[in-house]
């Protein structure tokens, strides 16, 4: 029987006070002494998806959109299958009304709830919908991470504006154009889509903003554009609508706002930036250190930086000078993994995993696992066609589940949904049915047997014959507190199956000497370790398999 304090004697109530107190001190000491353990824990568990493609479905002629309904609706199949978190499109309203995917951003403060653009709701739908969607991904314990764009605001006919600076910027013949398309010519003066005005906004939180040209580059006769030629930052670039004058205490001010303003009242908790090459570094850090805590830490948050390690590697390093934690989307992985997918055993040398990606980079720009997303496609790729992966999904989920950084499932390559290319409709893609459940087992086996570092045993286990480290792949990684990790197989060969023979003991390894392994897809296979810690793995052509302690199964 519990003792109450209404009825317990003074020594209970002491003992009590004190247990509840010493308990308090322990995990204290845990978290202080052994944080590692704790937060490598969370990160190894969150696994992404992007819940969202470029063209969702939509009722055009209605003005309806459905989407925020849809992943609602999914939000417990979601939960069960291990997604922890979902990347959602952006909110606000765009300037081509209800087709408009958001990257044509207008209004911040709209999210379907002001008629403008000739719709009341955004292509995914209302701010109602958008705020039930985002409470049953609570209730199902996945976080929500909205897409924002800070870059720019596009506007429409009615947003022309007479722009005494590009008038003389023009007629200076500055070196880097400003886009005549984008001009509309008045007896000499220069007219610019800049002059954005809303209806009157009435909600919490929520400011009466208009926006005018001198918030826009150039905003002034010392200002300038830049070109938009290689993979370094252009944050006065004019590469989408018009470009935000960053620089600007106002614009940084408004957009600071509006950041704060998603996640006090909107209840996001995190966000995935786009095109952060538009943006100066000391801008990203402030903006992300004004957001509103969560659980007493910063917000996760997500950068899209398309280009080459080094530069992506500067970029983050350049936002942790300013205080800011932010994560980095691993494109050079990408890139890697869909020339190994879509390219034969012939033409793509499977060794080139040794050292892909941003995590095990070895050419001075690798960053830390916590600081990187993995994928395979996104909205953007999955719009273009030469930048598809178009076979072996498979092996490209069994890598990024298998190994370091925090994977993120495409939602067409799950739920099975034909892409097109944007300017092409005739090239189409669609992913296998059976790669939904090949996800769900790689998530489950995630969860269950992988945690800490990783060795490459085709690099490290002295290998044998080498010359089969052409077509296949050996890593290990660590497990998890109860667990002796697993063993990740690759095979690209395009019609063999190929057998290699390894160690894959490693220092910080748990000794896998004299024990049983079992591939973890197909239970009845089993191999047996050497007592000097040796092993055959056998794999099929372009396939894999992952390897558990039989006693662990």
């Amino acid at each position: 029987m519990l003792l109450g304090y209404k009825t317990a004697t003074p020594e209970a109530i002491c003992f009590i006070v004190f247990m509840k107190k010493s308990i308090r001190y322990f995990f204290c000491l845990l978290f202080l002494f052994f944080p590692c353990l704790i937060l490598a824990q969370n990160n190894i568990s969150n696994v992404m998806m992007q819940a969202f493609y470029w063209d969702v479905p939509v009722d055009e002629a209605n003005k309806n959109g459905s989407w925020w309904d849809h992943l609602r609706e999914i939000a417990p199949e979601l939960k069960d299958v291990g997604i922890t978190s979902v990347w959602t499109p952006v909110p606000a309203k765009g300037n081509w009304g209800i087709v408009d995917s958001g990257y044509g951003i207008y209004d911040h403060f709209d999210l379907g709830n002001y008629f403008q653009k000739g719709t009341i709701e955004t292509r995914y739908g209302s701010r109602k919908e958008l705020e039930e969607m985002i409470a049953e991904m609570h209730r199902n314990n996945i976080n929500v991470y909205s897409d924002v764009v800070l870059n720019h605001l596009y506007g429409g006919d009615e947003n022309f504006e007479k722009n005494p600076v590009v008038t003389d910027y023009v007629k200076s013949g500055r070196k880097e154009a400003y886009p005549e398309e984008d001009i509309r010519w008045i007896d000499s003066v220069a007219y610019t889509k800049t002059h954005l005005y809303f209806p009157k906004h009435n909600g919490a939180g929520e400011p009466n903003y208009e926006w005018r040209y001198w918030n826009f580059h150039p905003s002034s006769e010392n200002d300038s554009l830049t070109d938009f030629t290689d993979d370094v930052l252009r944050p006065r670039t004019k590469f989408f609508g018009n470009d935000l004058d960053t620089y600007s205490v106002e614009v940084q001010n408004r957009l600071c706002n509006w950041g704060k303003w998603l996640r006090n009242e909107i209840g996001f908790d995190g966000f995935r930036m786009d095109f952060v090459r538009g943006l100066q570094p000391e801008f990203v850090s402030r903006w992300i250190r004004g957001l509103p805590l969560l659980n007493g830490k910063q917000p996760f948050v997500v950068g899209e930086y398309w280009g080459s390690a080094k530069y992506i590697k500067e970029w983050v390093d350049s936002v942790a000078k300013g205080n800011a934690n932010v994560h980095a989307f691993d494109f050079p992985l990408k890139f890697t993994l869909t020339e190994m997918c879509n390219n034969s055993g012939n033409d793509f040398d499977i060794s080139r995993l040794n050292h892909a990606g941003m995590i095990r980079n070895n050419e001075g720009y690798a960053l830390p696992p916590d600081n990187v997303v993995t994928f395979v496609d996104n909205h953007d790729t999955g719009k273009e066609h030469d930048k598809w992966i178009t076979k072996d999904y498979a092996m490209a989920y069994a890598y990024i589940l298998t190994h370091e950084g925090t994977p993120c499932i495409f939602y067409p390559h799950y739920f099975t949904v034909k892409q097109y290319d944007v300017n092409d409709h005739q090239q189409i893609v669609e992913a296998p049915t059976s790669l939904k459940d090949t996800i769900s087992k790689l998530i489950e086996i995630r969860k269950k047997y992988i945690g800490g570092k990783t060795v490459v045993l085709t690099e490290t286990g002295n290998p044998s014959p080498e010359k089969v480290t052409k077509n296949v792949y050996v890593a290990r990684r660590q497990g998890t507190r109860s667990t002796s990790g697993a063993i990740i197989v690759l095979n690209n060969n395009d019609t063999d199956t190929l057998s290699i023979n390894l160690s894959v003991n490693s220092q910080g390894f748990k000794d896998l000497s004299d024990t049983q392994l079992v591939d973890a897809f197909s239970p009845t296979n089993k191999v047996k370790v050497s007592k000097d810690g040796r092993v055959t793995f056998i794999v099929q052509p372009r396939g894999f398999s992952i390897w558990v302690k039989e006693n662990e199964l």
